[in-house]
């Protein structure tokens, strides 16, 4: 039987002999201040070569973006939930509260196509969402959508941050990686 609190393989030690994954620790200490090396790059950490690079990533979906954070963050909840990534929801719930998404948007998103409270932006990245999570990319109806509310720019960034958490939610799920407590209070800044 699965037990929730522990993942499929061990965590990596909080202080790591690799170089690599102790510099992309002592990153994540200063980018999560206050909060312990998350147990998703606690598991991550086994893979040097990618740890790094995986924070260079989501660094740059976070915070060099133009899509508004909003927008990401109901979007990769939504994804989340989905493919069943507690790990991941849970943790975008808070950053999604945090870039002002009110709570009962949160709580409709698993009817959002028959609810009154998003609009028509939202509906957009919610409908990326789910072609992300559930196909094999986005649709075509989503694509023009996307492309008559958004610049190009946006509409490439909301596409590879809707594709990215859709993979991250299958690592976290082939993992087992399970949720810090605590975590409603773990934020991350730009570094």
């Amino acid at each position: 039987m699965f037990d929730p609190m522990v993942p499929r393989i061990p965590y990596v030690s909080d202080s790591p002999d690799d170089p690599q994954v102790r510099a992309a620790f002592d990153r994540l200490r200063q980018r999560w201040q206050g909060a312990p090396v998350l147990n998703l790059y606690r598991l991550v950490g086994w893979a040097p070569g990618l740890v790094g690079p995986w924070l260079d990533w989501s660094s740059a979906l976070r915070f060099k973006v133009e899509a508004p954070a909003g927008l990401r963050e109901i979007m990769v909840v939504r994804s989340g939930q989905l493919l069943g990534a507690d790990y991941e929801w849970k943790h975008h719930w808070v950053l999604a509260r945090e870039a002002g998404v009110a709570e009962d948007k949160l709580q409709a998103l698993a009817d959002w196509q028959g609810s009154a409270l998003f609009n028509a932006d939202e509906r957009a990245v919610l409908a990326l969402a789910d072609d992300t999570a559930l196909g094999k990319g986005a649709s075509e109806a989503t694509m023009r959508e996307l492309a008559m509310r958004f610049p190009n720019r946006q509409v490439v960034e909301l596409v590879v941050t809707a594709s990215f958490y859709a993979g991250v939610s299958r690592i976290i799920n082939s993992l087992a990686v399970p949720i810090e407590p605590g975590f409603e209070s773990m934020s991350p800044r730009d570094d």
